[in-house]
């Protein structure tokens, strides 16, 4: 049962428009994507939240890295495990950033009041806009967090494939404003040769799905940068073909 207020997509969008270009290029943006008004609500809900580290170990096992363990194996040990993931990003898939595990925290705590995000993003209204867009009538769920780069944060060269999953696209939300070119954490497409055939600027209330397995990256977010690079990012989902 729903615990909150529904956001709302915006009714003037035109599907079919974004459908083409998604078949055509195998990636769309869709500006203003909720209603601005449920968009501003995301946005202060997702301010104030109490985010987790996450990165790869030696194994490529994702550890997650909550304030309570900063404060039981001190700054300094957690930093030292950082600097191997930054490293092990020179030479294959790496990443370090903030995340919020909307769907595990929801069944924690479904009051929270960011879970009108979570309960949207589950939703049917969701989920059979997002197959209209891919043109996948069969998406069934998805996998979502949300996500804060801070200054230095990345994600290396990967394709989003998946061992158990059955991943039909990729999308993420933007909830960031005000973002400098110069500032990195673009998400950038590649192609077999190394080169980047399409940057995508972070921005607010914009909605972007693509292919998966489709080579991509986020560019390590400048030092300098001063504003948030927040959003909603996961999978939509279909169910497993019988073996």
């Amino acid at each position: 049962m729903s615990q909150h207020p529904p956001l709302r997509i915006n009714a003037d969008l035109p599907v079919e428009t974004f459908a083409e270009r998604f078949a055509r290029d195998g990636y769309v943006q869709i500006p203003v994507f909720l209603a601005p008004q449920d968009a501003e609500a995301v946005a202060a809900l997702l301010d104030p939240l109490t985010w987790n580290i996450v990165a790869p170990d030696e194994t490529s096992e994702t550890l997650v890295i909550t304030p309570e363990v900063i404060k039981k194996f001190g700054e300094a040990q957690v930093r030292q495990f950082l600097q191997g993931a930054l490293k092990r990003a020179a030479k294959g898939f790496s990443f370090v950033h903030m995340s919020y595990a909307l769907q595990d925290e929801y069944l924690r705590a479904p009051q929270t009041p960011v879970h009108r995000a979570t309960e949207f993003l589950e939703s049917r209204a969701f989920l059979d806009f997002g197959g209209q867009v891919i043109g996948a009538p069969e998406v069934t769920g998805v996998r979502v967090q949300a996500s804060y780069y801070r200054p230095g944060d990345f994600l290396t060269l990967h394709d989003d494939s998946h061992r158990k999953d059955h991943r039909l696209a990729a999308f993420t939300l933007g909830f960031t404003r005000r973002w400098r070119p110069d500032w990195g954490g673009q998400l950038l497409f590649h192609d077999a040769d190394g080169n980047v055939t399409r940057g995508l600027a972070p921005g607010f209330n914009v909605l972007t799905l693509f292919k998966v397995p489709t080579p991509h990256s986020v560019a390590q977010v400048a030092s300098y940068a001063e504003a948030k690079r927040l959003s909603l990012t996961g999978w939509l989902l279909g169910d497993k073909d019988p073996v």
